[in-house]
């Protein structure tokens, strides 16, 4: 008579070695991904409880297999040779078997965790929840896309952060090309690029400035078209937030390049009143920072706005002569090159020069910009002389 022993130590230190492998794979991830990955408590039931329940049954059915085997008789009989290998002395080499498929089991699930929590699996699953939901209902999954900012702003500078902004383009491009798209879906992953580029343990590097940069344009050539658009507004206001405070960490190219994008706007009135503020805000910036590059540039996309419009006045009056004063004050060079500018545009406002220069600088000392309203005073005093 054949009795089987079972392995009970072994098979009770693979238990509880696949019970706490999800705990022990989740303390090797960086802290920015466990905490999304903590959030997903499904995914981690099903890794914790799959491996377990395989490694269960396979034991149940390792010890029902050697039962039968017993009760039936089959290994006395000697017609299984096979089966008195595997049976005996107490069964050993079958549940060495066993044990040696709970370990494949459990290399398996380490394998499996390791590529599941890898930070691009990660990402792509967020981006592909938000997916699946604009498929559906024609928006994004508003949690997956604050995860993704999450993610991006603790990850490290460089191709991790650069990760996330590929993930969020491709979610602004799908919201974009849907047939519900009104121009006003994006608030929430426009305001988070700032977040993942300035917020967190590390901000970007130039390279991510660029994306954004890139990313920013997408959405403005898009939001463009749309006839009512707050989602423009937020990428302006966005793009003129990331230009101001890419000085004087970036090179000039990366604030040009967001100038650029602001070039790709239209020239109907909220558009334009958006774009000449944002040029106002980089080019006056710029001038603090002493790049010049970068001033002229603006300045001149400022000045092609102006012309491009029936009339110059108002808010984009007000930007165009307070980025002028800007320059003025910096020097005789300055004024020169400002001064033919500002002779070329003077027939192009509603109301005379003087009038405007005076209008520009209460404006500016009611919204509190009291250094462009000095600035303004002494433009407006040297026309009057």
């Amino acid at each position: 008579m054949i009795n089987v022993k079972i392995p009970l130590d072994a098979l009770t230190t693979i238990f509880i070695f696949l019970i706490g492998l999800p705990a022990l794979l989740l303390q090797t991830l960086a802290p920015e991904l466990r905490e999304i990955v903590r959030k997903r408590r499904l995914q981690l039931a099903v890794f914790t409880t799959l491996p377990i329940g395989v490694a269960g049954v396979t034991v149940a059915l390792g010890v029902w297999f050697s039962q039968w085997c017993v009760d039936k008789k089959l290994v006395e009989t000697g017609k299984y040779p096979l089966l008195r290998t595997l049976l005996q002395e107490d069964g050993q080499l079958l549940w060495i078997w066993v044990l040696l498929f709970l370990v494949f089991i459990s290399g398996l699930s380490a394998m499996a965790l390791t590529d599941k929590w890898r930070r691009e699996m990660v990402i792509e699953a967020l981006q592909e929840e938000a997916l699946g939901v604009l498929r559906r209902h024609g928006r994004l999954l508003e949690s997956q896309v604050k995860n993704l900012i999450q993610l991006g702003k603790q990850s490290e500078a460089g191709k991790d952060k650069d990760l996330v902004l590929q993930a969020l383009a491709q979610l602004a491009q799908a919201v974009q090309a849907h047939a519900r798209y009104e121009g006003r879906q994006l608030e929430a992953l426009i305001l988070g690029l700032e977040d993942v580029l300035l917020l967190g343990r590390q901000k970007g590097s130039s390279e991510i400035f660029r994306t954004a940069a890139d990313l920013l344009s997408e959405v403005v050539i898009f939001a463009t078209k749309a006839r009512y658009s707050s989602d423009l507004g937020w990428a302006v206001r966005t793009i003129s937030a990331l230009a101001r405070t890419s000085f004087p960490s970036q090179p000039a190219h990366i604030q040009r390049r967001f100038v650029d994008a602001l070039d790709l706007l239209s020239a109907d009135k909220d558009a334009a009143t958006w774009m000449s503020e944002a040029l106002f805000e980089i080019g006056s910036h710029a001038v603090t920072e002493n790049q010049m590059l970068v001033v002229m540039a603006a300045l001149s996309k400022l000045d092609a706005l102006a012309k491009r419009l029936p009339r110059l006045e108002g808010e984009v009056a007000y930007d165009y002569l307070g980025l002028i004063a800007h320059l003025w004050v910096r020097g005789e060079t300055a004024r020169r090159y400002v001064a033919k500018m500002l002779e070329e545009a003077a027939g192009l406002f509603a109301l005379p020069l003087q009038e405007v220069i005076q209008e520009a600088q209460a404006h500016c000392m009611q919204t509190a910009k009291f250094e462009t309203a000095d600035h303004l005073a002494v433009l407006l005093q040297a026309g009057n002389k």
